[in-house]
């Protein structure tokens, strides 16, 4: 089962220029994503242009002189999976809603991502209510405290298992504060 997200972008007034992203849209990965690598408005532009996606990574574009495609076996590690581009799908385009909208129109939607007008990530999540918008990046920090990390551990995206934070653990005591 996927975790299924939408990331948008403030456009005009109320509205947001928003794709929908099939996989992993969790806080963890999606939204740890989001604030490393699309903090930039123009490569966040770059990744709605390419409309809905199936699953975000750190790169838009792949290597042209490599292939790369929407089979796993075709996929550029480290590059998003986006349904025009890599499977020829058509109507994925982005869209512009409003957050009622995307409460109102998108029930089957664990994460909404706002990338606001003061360039900030916030999101919401399941149930959506827009009165309920929260911050990436503090989140996301609480989340890795409450596993006893000192701080966010950075190019990590996903969800840690046990050796996985030991490991993490050890690196953060060894080497002290960022």
């Amino acid at each position: 089962m996927s975790t299924r997200s939408m990331i948008c972008m403030k456009d005009e007034g109320d509205k947001y220029k928003c794709i929908y992203c099939h996989s992993d849209g969790y806080l963890e990965h999606n939204g740890a994503i989001l604030i490393d690598h699309y903090k930039d408005k123009e490569k966040l532009m770059e990744l709605l242009e390419l409309g809905s996606i199936s699953y975000l990574q750190p790169n838009v574009h792949p290597d042209p002189t490599r292939p790369h495609s929407f089979d796993y076996d075709q996929r550029q590690e480290g590059v998003v999976v986006a349904y025009c581009r890599d499977r020829g799908e058509t109507k994925e385009e982005a869209r512009l809603l409003t957050l009622d909208d995307l409460r109102d129109d998108q029930s089957w939607i664990e994460y909404v991502y706002l990338f606001d007008e003061d360039e900030e990530w916030k999101y919401l999540s399941y149930p959506l209510s827009v009165s309920q918008i929260k911050d990436v990046a503090e989140d996301l920090d609480k989340y890795y405290k409450s596993l006893g990390l000192k701080y966010r551990p950075k190019n990590c995206y996903g969800i840690l298992d046990e050796d996985d934070i030991a490991k993490i653990k050890k690196q953060q005591d060894s080497q002290g504060e960022l």
